[in-house]
């Protein structure tokens, strides 16, 4: 009798503690970084109040990460408990292992990340580059050891300004840019040669090409995690305004979702805004048959 009751009260107890525990240790987590604005905050939001995910929310200016936090609960307040404010600047490595030890103090692990912060196409190649392919890099680094490693996946926020790059590179670049067993090595010894002589080259475009290069160099090395690159197509954002983009934030996340959700059946691969497929070395349009090479 003694026995039994002794199993009960452990049997309430675990009860007890499974109803009290915060939802950040319940759900799984993500980090989106770049999420106070455009596409990241839309995606932030879509995943605490539509996907059941716990959503960190990642800004390196803190006013702006916390009014991005305010701003989502206050028109979607079934986020609450399910979305916090992360300091979290990618050009900065100090920062980057900051955020990477808050998360490891507070939660332990996490499911995935995406590596949604970047800029446009008013800036120099070197600070392209320290963004927008350097920036996930720097996340990837510190953020790794925190993740599933059953489960984890990782979302690299590209764009077809990627595959119209390599179209047009010079062949041994394109070749580089798109073979599936580039390394790092080569890779960052080509950024540092064109940071300092970008000889006509659209920092931009180059920058989301060697970010999808990362992105297939990092699914080759961690193969236990699903690693993919992806366009949210030409949304209205900071870095489109005034180029003619008209779609909404909110229609930039489709393939994000897919990448964090889905069921994918490869790994190192480049998708589309509509969540298919594409190849990295030249455009392939939303709606158009999926790409099916290696």
């Amino acid at each position: 009798m003694a026995k039994r009751i002794a199993l009960c009260c452990l049997f309430l107890v675990a009860c007890s503690w499974c109803s009290w525990r915060s939802p950040a240790m319940a759900l799984r987590r993500v980090l989106v970084t770049g999420g106070n604005k455009g596409i990241g905050r839309a995606l932030c939001r879509q995943l605490a109040a539509d996907h059941g995910f716990y959503v960190l929310l990642g800004s390196r200016d803190p006013g702006r990460g916390e009014e991005a936090v305010k701003s989502i609960l206050e028109k979607s307040p079934e986020c609450q408990d399910r979305l916090e404010f992360l300091p979290l600047d990618v050009a900065s490595d100090a920062s980057v292992k900051a955020a990477a030890e808050t998360v490891r103090e507070k939660f332990g692990t996490m499911y995935a990340i995406v590596n949604n912060a970047g800029v446009g196409f008013q800036n120099s190649m070197a600070d392209t580059l320290n963004i927008n392919t350097y920036g996930p890099k720097r996340v990837c680094d510190h953020f790794l050891p925190l993740l599933d490693p059953k489960e984890g996946r990782i979302v690299n926020t590209a764009s077809a300004s990627g595959p119209n790059y390599n179209a047009g590179a010079p062949a041994a670049e394109r070749e580089m840019l798109t073979n599936p067993d580039v390394t790092w090595e080569e890779l960052s010894a080509t950024m540092e040669k064109v940071s300092k002589d970008p000889g006509g080259r659209q920092p931009y475009g180059f920058s989301k090409a060697c970010l999808i290069a990362y992105t297939m160099m990092l699914a080759r090395e961690k193969p236990e995690l699903k690693i993919n690159a992806m366009t949210p197509g030409y949304i209205l954002t900071d870095i489109t305004r005034g180029m003619g983009a008209t779609k909404p934030p909110e229609e930039g996340t489709k393939a994000a979702i897919y990448c964090l959700t889905g069921d994918l059946k490869g790994n190192g691969w480049y998708y589309g805004s509509d969540a298919l497929r594409s190849p990295i070395d030249r455009y392939r349009a939303p709606g158009d048959p999926p790409y099916e090479g290696p």
